[in-house]
């Protein structure tokens, strides 16, 4: 389910390393105010999700806000990461890109936070094993 090609897992790679180079410089200043940088890198990584299909389709809104997404999201237990599957990580990523649409910064937080980052290693782990 959900398949990628040694290319395409090759560039999941070269994106994960490319976020890694970042480190903390996530914040910007715009205006005399602080803005996110929304780094073309973070949408680099939503264009492949949608582009490999992997912005997946399905009821968001009730799984996030009423089922495992919520749970998970206000799980600070850094150990929630450690059993994920491929489908529930494609769900949760979604489910963010999807609400980013709705509300600013929903995608930006997620690698803000150190979140996305995660998720995406995962988420190779997922084809190398």
């Amino acid at each position: 389910m959900f398949e990628l090609i040694k290319n395409d897992i090759e560039e999941l790679t070269g994106l994960i390393k490319k976020i890694e180079n970042i480190g903390d410089n996530w914040i910007g200043i715009k205006n005399e105010e602080q803005y996110p940088l929304y780094e073309e890198l973070i949408y680099d990584v939503m264009c492949f999700l949608y582009k490999k299909k992997l912005i997946i389709s399905f009821n968001w809104p009730d799984w996030y806000w009423q089922g495992e997404g919520k749970i998970f999201y206000d799980n600070n237990d850094p150990q929630k990461y450690d059993n994920l599957n491929r489908e529930f990580i494609l769900k949760y990523l979604s489910t963010i890109a999807r609400m980013d649409k709705f509300s600013d910064y929903f995608w930006y937080r997620l690698f803000e936070s150190g979140s996305g980052l995660i998720l995406l290693k995962k988420l190779l782990e997922t084809y190398n094993n």
